[in-house]
């Protein structure tokens, strides 16, 4: 690794990919009201939704897109791991992603997906589901850069999911303050050291680590 290269350098790659999470609010704050009224959240429309949905797909995309190449060019660090997961640990993995899910259904009373899709209807819902699945990969990428910026400074490989306590730290405390409600953000801070859990365990498998946080996620 380049000596240039801090360990901290790694933090702060994970703090932009939370920073990515909130250009949401500054299309909702600053974006938005220029290309439309603002409107009331009693008469937004399906357009005004998808819309949103579709400028925050588009940021989130490109974001993350930059911050996947700079990390490689200037970090030296591929986030792109192919090492494949044993059996046992895709299970392992399957169960944690089960505790997520299970605990979606004890908050809507049905399996998420279901109560999103009877709420939303076809269009809403699958415009909201395709929003999520980019949601997740900044998710994934502060678990990923949070998971190096402990094992760099400790400079050792770990089997603690740092990257979920950082995780836990930024995504889960802001729901706390964004949702004004301590259960839900404490209902993230689990959710989000169960994904450290399922980077480890999946032995930092990039595919498998994204595709099994995002069922947890959608289900």
């Amino acid at each position: 690794m380049n000596k240039s290269i801090s360990p901290w350098d790694y933090l702060w790659y994970a703090l932009y990919a939370f920073a990515g999470l909130g250009m949401e609010l500054v299309l909702i704050s600053f974006i938005e009201p220029l290309l439309w009224e603002q409107i009331s959240a009693d008469s937004n429309t399906a357009f005004h939704s998808i819309a949103h949905w579709l400028l925050t797909i588009v940021c989130w995309g490109i974001f993350s897109w930059i911050l996947i190449l700079n990390s490689r060019n200037k970090l030296d660090f591929n986030i792109v791991n192919k090492t494949k997961p044993a059996l046992q640990n895709i299970a392992i993995s399957g169960l944690l992603a089960a505790i997520c899910v299970g605990m979606n259904v004890f908050d809507w009373g049905t399996l998420k997906i279901i109560g999103e899709f009877q709420k939303k209807g076809p269009l809403l819902f699958s415009f909201q589901y395709l929003y999520y699945i980019f949601e997740v990969i900044l998710v994934f990428l502060i678990v990923v850069f949070g998971q190096k910026f402990f094992e760099s400074l400790f400079k050792k490989s770990s089997s603690f999911p740092w990257g979920g306590v950082v995780l836990c730290l930024t995504w889960g405390t802001v729901h706390i303050l964004t949702q004004g409600s301590l259960y839900t953000g404490l209902g993230v801070m689990v959710f989000s050291l169960l994904y450290g859990m399922i980077y480890i365990v999946l032995g930092k498998n990039t595919i498998w680590s994204y595709i099994i946080m995002t069922i947890a996620f959608i289900l």
